[in-house]
């Protein structure tokens, strides 16, 4: 359902900032803040939509993927344990929410970081550097926490 609310606001924050964009959009930034790559702005929003389609997709669709794959390609803690038949469901379930999560995550710094191009190009001004790294580092962090996290779900009882 977060998921859905978050598609809802990417689609929105794209109709919002659309008609103010200039044709020419800066796309890319190095990671001062200077703009070093540029694209019209109806690819700029193509590009982004299939961009997130495929974030979310990936996100989503691989814990399916993981679930049909054969155990012994699988690398988890307590393997046995966790893979056995009256763990199966649970565990697969556990791996379903994290990576739902992740993808959570994923579309909250896309905003964000789509905030701020939008904002450089609107007010035609550099990418605030200090922000997008800001929210890179906030992002690092919650991945640090949730692998930290994941493994040690998968710790015996």
């Amino acid at each position: 359902m977060i998921l859905l609310i978050l598609g809802g606001i990417f689609v929105a924050q794209m109709s919002f900032y659309y008609l103010n964009l200039p044709a020419t959009v800066a796309s890319h930034f190095d990671g001062a803040g200077n703009p070093n790559g540029w694209m019209s702005k109806s690819t700029f929003v193509i590009f982004e939509a299939v961009l997130l389609l495929l974030v979310i997709s990936e996100f989503t669709l691989l814990p399916r993927l993981i679930e049909k794959m054969p155990d012994s390609l699988l690398n988890i803690p307590n393997k046995s344990y966790w893979l056995s038949e009256d763990r199966r469901a649970e565990t697969f379930a556990i791996i379903r929410n994290y990576f739902e999560w992740f993808s959570v995550m994923l579309l909250v710094v896309f905003l964000a970081i789509n905030q701020l191009v939008f904002r450089a190009n609107i007010i035609r001004e550099n990418l605030s550097d200090k922000e997008a790294w800001l929210i890179i580092a906030v992002f690092l962090i919650f991945v640090v926490v949730w692998l930290i996290s994941l493994v040690r779900k998968f710790r015996k009882p």
